[in-house]
Parts: structure tokens; sequence; C-alpha cells
């Protein structure tokens, strides 16, 4: 909605208005390329790029107005050539300024949405997409934003990032409450904590599913990484200007680095799906966990009360996605009952244990599995699946924690019976040097499981000859990319689709996927 300069900086009486503040605002931004005539643009230094470097070219688009940091005004002023934007927006830093800004702008839509955001190593595309079946049932309809898709209640578009920039994510957020949402279920990042993408985002309830080694090229160390995924609980603390009362957490008490998580005053719940090996208090604890081909079934007590679930999520760590899930209905306050049952319609999420049948017999499951920690809860998964032999096919990306690759290695020695070694994302990096840093890591198990590794540096080798060597009873995983349906080389973006693959050898081979 437009609103003059004036009116959409007044909540922050820091902000510095010299020139025009009764220039219309019709939207805010933090990239160059989207300035325009009534655009805000925020100039933000971030973490690969230093939006102060383009505010000619905002200018230059249009832009009514320009926020800079109060220290860079003079030179961003002197840089620039006619014409001039109508007003300078001087703040003590930017940084999540763009979210907070492009919030009011919107007409804070995210309090008139019940509001769930879910963070953790593994597990946050499925515990999201379970979240929005939950509350889709049981509360109206419910838009998702997330590494898949983002989703507004009417149209379903391809996710460029997990967690949007701010003034993405409230652009979503209202289109949500324009289609007829009543709440949303989101993917909340580390990245996007640590760089203040949400701002000032009022959230309901806050999902902590886990914390493992990922994006330490990023954060430095685990300490660090830690620091900023708990940054979520303060979306749920009540601010006057946030329009909500405090949120709920819900936290896996059963993982080391949550189990002793304070929340303070906050509301909590704490689930496990592993009760006798959790610190502290389990509001919902899994009691019992029956695990099949083609469902799980699930006892469970909450604080005191009997629930069942049942659904067709199959797989040791979707047992940990359910009851995340489960806890973040029951901390909204929704019928206990009622939300097992909804959970047991739910859908399968596309590349999170997708499954295929082999023509001999076998299944192929295909994960986006990419930490050391989740290739060995989808290996683990299948092995108490599988009755025979359990294969896998996995990389490493390029450019980034290079310190994972020994450890998925040791994974796939200790876990797998047969371990084929291919190309993940590479990026700049040769795909053969990769592979061979993951060999050395299964080289380093002085008793691997499987008798070898195989090193075939073209993925889509690599996947059929996993799939040729499958038995009947055999599982085949081929992790890492799950939906994702391109490769990074060298600079260029080629089409690359694990499942595509697996469904074309299916059908080439007689069968059908």
């Amino acid at each position: 909605m437009a609103m003059t300069l004036a009116t959409l900086c007044a909540p922050w009486p820091d902000l510095e208005i010299l020139g025009d503040g009764g220039v219309p605002i019709a939207a805010v931004v933090e990239d160059s390329r989207r300035a325009g005539p009534g655009t805000l643009f925020v100039a933000v230094a971030g973490h690969g790029a230093d939006g102060h470097a383009f505010v000619a070219q905002a200018v230059a688009a249009g832009a009514a107005a320009v926020a800079v940091d109060r220290s860079r005004l003079d030179d961003s002023r002197a840089a620039l050539l006619e014409p001039r934007p109508a007003a300078w927006v001087a703040a003590s830093c930017t940084r999540g300024l763009p979210a907070r800004l492009a919030r009011e702008c919107e007409g804070r839509p995210d309090t008139l949405l019940t509001m769930v955001g879910v963070t953790g190593t593994n597990g946050k595309t499925t515990t999201s997409f379970l979240i929005q079946e939950l509350l889709g049932r049981l509360a109206g309809p419910c838009g998702l934003l997330g590494t898949i898709r983002y989703d507004d209640g009417r149209e379903r578009f391809r996710a460029p990032l997990t967690t949007p920039g701010g003034p993405e994510l409230f652009r979503w957020l209202g289109r949500m409450v324009r289609a007829g949402c009543r709440s949303a279920s989101m993917e909340i990042s580390s990245h996007a904590l640590d760089q203040d993408r949400p701002g000032d985002l009022a959230l309901d309830v806050a999902v902590l599913t886990n914390l493992g080694r990922d994006h330490l090229d990023y954060h430095g160390d685990l300490a660090r990484y830690l620091a900023a995924k708990t940054r979520i609980l303060e979306l749920l603390q009540a601010m006057p200007r946030r329009g909500k009362p405090a949120g709920a957490a819900v936290i896996n008490a059963g993982d080391p680095a949550l189990g002793s998580l304070e929340t303070g005053a906050l509301d909590a719940v704490r689930y496990a799906t592993a009760p006798d090996r959790a610190t502290g208090r389990v509001d919902l604890a899994v009691r019992s966990a029956r695990l099949a081909l083609d469902a799980t079934r699930l006892e469970l007590d909450w604080r005191g009360r009997r629930l069942a679930v049942a659904s067709p999520l199959v797989g040791r760590f979707n047992v940990e996605n359910l009851t995340a899930a489960l806890g973040a209905g029951l901390a909204l306050g929704l019928d206990p009952d009622d939300c097992a049952g909804a959970l047991a319609g739910v859908s399968q999420v596309p590349g999170r244990l997708e499954r295929f049948l082999l023509p001999a017999g076998g299944l192929a499951v295909v994960d986006y599995a990419h930490t050391h920690d989740a290739l060995a809860a989808v290996l683990l998964a299948c092995r108490e699946l599988s009755h025979r032999r359990l294969g896998v096919v996995f990389g490493c990306g390029g450019d980034r924690d290079r310190g994972k690759r020994p450890l998925m290695g040791r994974v796939a020695a200790e876990l797998a019976d047969l371990v084929w070694i291919t190309s993940d994302n590479p990026r700049s990096e040769d795909p053969a040097t990769i592979c061979a840093e993951i060999a050395a890591g299964f080289d380093s198990v002085s008793a691997p499981r499987a008798a070898g590794r195989t090193v075939i540096v073209d993925r889509t080798a690599a996947i059929s000859a996993a799939l040729a060597a499958a038995r009947e009873g055999d599982v085949i995983v081929v992790a890492g990319k799950g939906h994702e349906d391109y490769q990074l080389v060298q600079g260029r973006t080629l089409h690359l689709d694990d499942r595509e693959i697996v469904g074309a050898w299916i059908a080439r081979e007689g069968g059908h996927a």
C-alpha cells in the first residue's frame, strides 16, 4: 500500500529524513534492479556485496527515496549524478531495515496470519510442509515459504531462496492475506536469521528441529551457527509495534545442542522421539514407533494424554518431523486428536525420501540429505526398511565447507553396503577433486560395511550404475539434491533432476516410475 515516506518511517524516530517526507512510497526494495518510481531503495552492507555501491543505479531507475547508513550518507550523495531522489533516509544501521520498512509498507501482514517458523539443520522443509497441511486442514488456508516453493494459497512458484529477503518476505505474506490465507508456515534459515532478513516478523510458533554441521563456511563454527539459529526465539517476543502477544517455542529436547536451551518467560513445547535420552522436561514424547515401507505409526504422550499418529511418510527421521509438526499444532492450542488426525493424510514432500519401485523388486529413494548428519539419518531410516542391501549415491557441493566431505565418506562407509561417490553441485571446483576428498573419508574407516566404493563423477552415470546393481529387496538412496532440477558447474546452471534420472532408468528397463 502506498504511504508517505514520513508515515512509513514514523515508527523509528532514529530515522532521519532529508528532503521531501511527503513523497509517496508504494514499495521497499533492497535490490537496485527492482528499484523504480515509487520505491524506497535501502542500501545494506551485506555478506557478499554492499548495497551502497548500487545507490546510483537505484536512483537512475527512478527510486523516489534512498536509505543509507548515516556514516555513508555524504559519500552516497556525492557519488550521484542528476536526477536526485526526492529524499534521503539516514539510519544508524540499515541491517534489517528493508524488512522492517517493507512490513510497514505491506500493512504488517504477519499480524493478520497465524505464523509458524521452522529452523534447524535438517527437517525444516518436511516439517514446514507438514505444518502447512495440518493448519490447512484445521484452521483454513495456509501459505508456505521454503526451500522447495513459495505458495500464497493461489499460486506456487519455485523458491529462489529458503527464506526470501525482507521486502520479498513481506510481499509474499501480503499476497497470502489477499488470497484468503489464515496462516503461514515458513522455513527460516540460519543465513536469514544472521542477516536479520525477517526484521520484526512476529511469529506465533518457532520450531527448532536440531543442530548439525552445515554452513560452517559462512558461520565459522558451531557456536556461531547455534547462536544464529536461536535468534528465531527473538521473533516470538512481544513488542509494541509487532501487534501480537509473545509466541511459543517448539524445541527438540532430544538434540544435545537444543535440549538445554533456555527460553526464559516464553511458553515452550519440548518434544523427544527418544525421551530417555532427552535433556530436561519433555512435554511431547514418542512412546513407540512402528516403521514400514508404506506408513509410520506412532504412539505419543502429550502431558499425560495418549495420542496416536498414522502417516504415509516413512523413515526414522520422519518420526521427528511428524512429532515437531504435531508440537506446533499443540503449541497453537489446537485439539490434540484433531492434530494427530490431520497428519494422517499428509502428502509426500518432493525430494524428501521420495520412493520409486525398481523393476527387479528393489526400491530407489531420492532425498535432499547433503550433510553427514542428514545422510546418516536417511541411511539409518532406510536400513530399518530394507531386508537386504542398502546402497547410496552421493556427492558434496563445491565452494562450500570442505570439512564435511570426509565426514560424509565415513558415514557411507559405516552404514551402506554399496557406495557410489559422484558429483553434486561442483560450482567452480573440479568435481573429481571433491570426489577424492569424499573417498578419503571412506578409506579412513578400517572396517567399512561396504567392500569398496565406486567413484563415477558423472552423476547420471553413477545413478544408473547404482540402480542396475539393485536386486530384489535392496534399497538405493540417491542423496544430496532431492527436489533440485539443476546442477551448478563452472558458472553454468545445467538441467539435472535425480527424480527424472531414476524415472527414466525405470522406464527404460521395462518398469514404470
